[in-house]
């Protein structure tokens, strides 16, 4: 990862490469409840790699750390897709969320929670990233908790909280 960050495109590629897996897994959770888009998983990892690619004022720390980034990055590919479309057509398709977190049973807008994160993100920074890295990247408590430096026990307590803050505020 050091090498890499210090210019070595050797490294890079050997580090996504690595990573694959896990990308793979993360990007199909985002296309599995997106049915307008017209990008492939495949599509999504390579715009969420050049993106990373191009951060150069960001100390990657771990792994873990990337992919809460990708995961970070698919998300906004996919926000501005659906802004893009909306913004063609001037219609307002639902896009169901597919997740086995089992928080909402019906059909979420993308675009309104992605409002709902903004605005979180001025109450509560972590919590965003928190549901960020969990809902969108299907990422562990463990794995979220090592991103943020903080107990798994503050990461599941803001998640629950926020789980309840986002469900009452998608209900408006």
């Amino acid at each position: 990862m050091a090498r890499w960050q210090a210019g070595n495109r050797g490294a890079g590629n050997q580090l996504f490469v690595d990573l694959e897996y896990e990308l793979q897994k993360i990007a199909a959770a985002k296309l599995a409840g997106e049915k307008n888009s017209s990008l492939s998983t495949g599509d999504l990892i390579n715009e969420a790699v050049i993106r990373l690619s191009n951060l150069k004022a960001i100390a990657l720390q771990s792994k873990a750390h990337i992919l809460a980034l990708a995961s970070r990055i698919m998300r906004q590919v996919l926000v501005d897709q659906a802004r893009k479309r909306n913004s063609d057509k001037r219609e307002h398709a639902k896009v169901t969320l597919v997740t086995n977190i089992g928080v909402w049973d019906r059909p979420i807008e993308l675009l309104s929670l992605e409002l709902l994160l903004e605005e979180l993100t001025e109450i509560d920074a972590q919590r965003a990233d928190i549901v960020e890295m969990r809902f969108f990247g299907g990422m562990s408590i463990s794995d979220i908790a090592t991103v943020l430096d903080v107990s798994e026990a503050t990461v599941k307590r803001r998640w629950m909280s926020t789980r309840v803050w986002l469900h009452d505020r998608l209900q408006q």
